[in-house]
């Protein structure tokens, strides 16, 4: 794979001596969920043993739309390093994508400007894929999430997709960029709210935000990116929830069904709401388009309505989000 693309944010991580890019890994190409998220990729030398293969750094992004901290801003970098071992491991896997990809939260992620670390392994490997495992530490040792990923095989990437990943990871980060992590995704409300705000955990789905603007997130195979699609769907769960306020995030287990390339709607539906523990589906569904089709453009109303038609299809993707109290 490519270097890393120039013009990192001036607060990505700065090089670190154990990172295996400095052992001779080759770092994987940056994206602009990559940037957004503000992660560098480091490459694996091994694949099979535990290596610091990406970072990032913490800050207002790691922050949901009440400003509570969030371990979903770690989505990006661990779906890259989970898959970079893989890559390691299996040097001949070159195209591969996100089939499953589970996040365990176990202590909030700090919002300061900390750089934390992706360790990963791989931990099977045959010709179709294979399944890895990490974690994101702190500087003093501390995990703050484990997360697990499958990967499967599949063709080379479609003619103009990577040019329109490299060219949206070489696009310089502004002001507008310092912002939480709902608003970096472009995260929309629901247009109305069931009687009573949130619904009976008997009832069926209700349609959850909506994300429109996804022409920054594609992957370098020309669909959404799967740590993106893991974070629109953590925050689609959290929004399902009775009293958001009151729930932190505990485990989020994704599912990728099939591509998608354009805008995400969202439905959750609770499972269980009790004192101690919330349980929530979300189901992701997309409108089929390509980075230059006008579908997540125009007027709010005719976005609404795109994205309303996308429930006519099969989902994209599904999760399983389990919430625990607040600490």
């Amino acid at each position: 794979m490519a270097p890393s693309t120039p013009g990192m944010h001036k607060s990505s991580p700065p090089a670190d001596p154990r990172t295996a890019a400095s052992r001779g890994a080759v770092a994987p190409t940056s994206g602009r969920v990559e940037r957004l998220m503000r992660t560098r990729l480091h490459g694996a030398v091994d694949g099979t043993v535990p290596e610091c293969t990406g970072s990032m750094v913490t800050g207002v992004w790691c922050l949901d739309h009440e400003g509570r901290p969030t371990g979903l801003t770690a989505a990006s970098l661990l779906d890259q390093t989970l898959a970079t071992s893989i890559r390691a491991a299996a040097p001949d896997l070159t195209w591969m994508v996100t089939t499953e990809l589970q996040l365990n939260f176990l202590a909030p992620l700090p919002a300061d400007g900390t750089v934390l670390e992706a360790w990963t392994r791989s931990g099977f490997v045959d010709p179709r894929g294979g399944v890895s495992f990490g974690s994101l530490r702190g500087p003093d040792g501390r995990e703050h999430v484990h997360a697990v990923g499958w990967f499967q095989t599949v063709g080379p990437t479609p003619a103009g997709a990577l040019d329109h990943f490299n060219r949206m990871g070489a696009l310089p980060l502004g002001p507008e960029s310092d912002v939480t992590l709902d608003r970096l995704l472009g995260m929309r409300s629901p247009a109305s709210s069931p009687a009573g705000g949130k619904p009976a955990n008997t009832e069926g789905f209700l349609r959850g935000p909506d994300f429109p603007a996804v022409d920054e997130f594609m992957n370098r195979n020309g669909t959404v990116h799967g740590g993106a699609m893991t974070m629109m769907a953590g925050l689609g769960a959290h929004a399902a929830t009775p009293a958001p306020d009151h729930f932190d995030l505990q485990s989020l287990r994704m599912v990728f069904l099939r591509p998608s390339t354009g805008p995400i709607a969202t439905r959750a539906r609770i499972r269980h709401a009790g004192r101690s523990l919330c349980s929530v589906d979300v189901e992701l569904f997309s409108i089929r388009t390509t980075p230059r089709n006008p579908a997540s453009r125009g007027s709010e109303t005719a976005r609404r309505e795109n994205l309303d038609k996308a429930f006519e299809t099969k989902p994209v993707a599904q999760a399983h989000a389990l919430f625990r109290p607040a600490r």
